[in-house]
């Protein structure tokens, strides 16, 4: 996936979001990243329309979300709905997602890694991840595309972490 694409789908369903988390997020994705590639990315995003700051963080426009929806029709593999990562109140981190995809299925791996994050999922290391439960039609997406053999998901609350 590309890095515009990325960062649109960052801004758009996880919350407005600073460099470093950006920077962070996509590093974890892709570590050939450089801070150079990222601001000008950004910087041309801005340019263009399709984000804008608001203070320190980095926000998707309409015309982004636009794009950014005309892009994920055109995809094989689908987008999760925005309504269930928007809600208004906080969502209970209990699920950890541990995943070995392997190389010749690069493409599922990036997938998940933004699905996660855009489920409000936190990276603990490369492929493990904290966050609250997902929705079941994503688990049945994961089962009928073969995927469920190289995930595994555990139960804990915060306090279980140490």
């Amino acid at each position: 996936m590309s890095l515009v694409k990325e960062i649109l789908r960052l801004t758009a369903r996880h919350h407005p979001l600073g460099y470093k988390q950006l920077y962070e997020y996509l590093y974890g994705k892709n570590g050939r990243l450089t801070k150079n590639s990222l601001s000008s990315t950004l910087s041309r995003l801005r340019s263009n329309g399709i984000i804008s700051r608001e203070g320190q963080k980095w926000v998707i426009t309409p015309e982004g979300e636009e794009l950014l929806h005309s892009s994920a029709r055109d995809r094989s593999i689908p987008h999760f709905s925005l309504n269930y990562t928007k809600s208004k109140k906080p969502r209970m981190r209990k699920v950890i997602v541990v995943f070995d995809i392997p190389e010749k299925k690069r493409r599922y791996r990036d997938w998940l890694r933004s699905e996660l994050v855009s489920f409000d999922f936190d990276l603990i290391q490369k492929s493990v991840w904290f966050g609250p439960s997902l929705p079941p039609e994503f688990i049945e997406y994961l089962d009928k595309e073969g995927l469920l053999k190289y995930v595994r998901f555990f139960r804990a609350e915060e306090k279980d972490l140490i």
